[in-house]
């Protein structure tokens, strides 16, 4: 029986990318500055379960740390990860694997992201955005450098999850 499959092996896995990502997210709510980076690798964290396909985890997990971050820290440091970063994985991991056609995966993807900050915006503006719109900068800049910044987060993420699947999974799946 494959490592993976045993369940002390799944519980303790999820266990151990949740906690990482309770860590990142305390890091975020503390951290002065490089806050957005510590929201980047608190998304990157399920991405170890969706390789596994374990997607079921990985929505188990976002919901649990989601819930744990609004309970232990303060509500609009973790707004970010509860409303975009914790599930994006999950979709661009779904949306990659049904859409065969990268040119609509990528155009899903990006209506995912505007929808979820059209979100951030509607739902949590005090709370979240308040210091970004106070930068002095327009809406319309704020929403093109918001794109360009998705942009590279998605690339990231993707040459993230190729450096785990080469580099490290070998060693969580090690028997």
């Amino acid at each position: 029986m494959p490592r993976f499959h045993r369940t002390a092996h799944r519980v303790s896995l999820t266990a151990m990318f949740a906690s990482m990502t309770l860590l990142v997210l305390f890091l975020a709510s503390i951290l002065p500055t490089l806050r957005l980076s510590m929201f980047f690798l608190s998304s990157v964290f399920v991405m170890g379960l969706l390789i596994e396909e374990e997607i079921g985890l990985a929505m188990l997990m976002f919901a649990a740390v989601s819930l744990l971050s609004l309970l232990l820290m303060p509500i609009p440091r973790v707004m970010y990860y509860v409303l975009f970063f914790g599930h994006y994985g999950i979709a661009k991991h779904l949306i990659e694997t049904r859409v065969k056609d990268k040119v609509i995966a990528f155009v899903i993807k990006l209506i995912y992201y505007n929808v979820a900050m059209a979100l951030i915006y509607l739902l949590a503006r005090q709370a979240v955005i308040e210091d970004i719109l106070s930068s002095g900068w327009g809406l319309a800049v704020i929403i093109i450098v918001a794109e360009a910044a998705f942009l590279l987060y998605d690339f990231v993420f993707t040459k993230v999850t190729k450096y785990y699947i080469n580099n490290i999974r070998r060693l969580l799946m090690k028997n």
